[in-house]
């Protein structure tokens, strides 16, 4: 393992048992990131969220975990608020909840996930022709111009919103090479500017896709991947 590089998993959604037999691919020892989309339609989330915390794994903050540090409080407070979130009906937030069996857990782990940064630049690591790693949920696009701006301009709002929530547009930044996740493809995509790498692990074969999880070293692009195994 080349001492300038990290892998970078790709969307784990619960996937507990996956997640470790990927792991046990890479090299030991290996410095890893994730894409976020730690948790949520996966059986196993807690138990995902307490290894990555456990092996201070880096990992960017995804739409899921944004919804949960939004709806997970409240719910804990009232459980008769369980169906009032997009969390819950529509987010697999209802098999997260079923993986702890403690309330206080589920708070330690909402105040985990808020400390999550929406990116990590890692400006040591770079592609034969320069450009440094970037990790966010989703593609910066063209809006990674907008990332020094104070946090309640519309200008951040924005920014935030991109790496959160958007899909399919892409954009070359010049410096840097943004590894992202949260939306499913058959097969890793790699460009001179960007790898996107959810291979949709949670889901059915039905659905079209391989399901997979997925871990790029970069900078050398190598693919590990790991049929789902829940």
């Amino acid at each position: 393992m080349n001492s300038k590089s990290i892998y970078v998993i790709g969307d784990v959604h619960g996937c507990y048992k996956t997640l470790l037999a990927l792991v046990k691919k890479l090299p030991k020892n290996a410095k890893i990131c994730f894409v976020g989309d730690l948790i949520d339609r996966g059986k196993d989330s807690s138990k995902v969220l307490k290894f990555i915390r456990k092996n201070r794994y880096d990992s960017v903050l995804g739409n899921h975990e944004y919804f949960m540090i939004e709806a997970a409080p409240n719910i804990v407070k009232n459980i008769n608020k369980i169906s009032d979130y997009k969390w819950t009906q529509k987010a697999g937030g209802i098999e997260t909840l079923k993986s702890y069996s403690q309330k206080s857990q589920i708070l330690d782990d909402v105040e985990y996930l808020k400390s999550l940064p929406l990116y990590i630049e890692y400006k040591d690591i770079k592609t034969k022709d320069g450009r440094y790693l970037v990790v966010s949920h989703s593609s910066v696009e063209n809006k990674w111009k907008y990332k020094d701006y104070e946090k309640d301009t519309k200008e951040y709002k924005k920014f935030q919103e991109t790496l959160l929530f958007s899909r399919y547009k892409n954009y070359d930044n010049k410096d840097i090479f943004n590894i992202y996740g949260h939306t499913p493809t058959t097969e890793a995509i790699i460009k001179n500017f960007r790898a996107q790498i959810d291979l949709g692990c949670c889901y059915q074969k039905e659905s079209g896709l391989n399901p997979r999880l997925c871990a790029i070293e970069f900078p050398s692009m190598k693919i590990i991947t790991q049929e789902n195994i829940e």
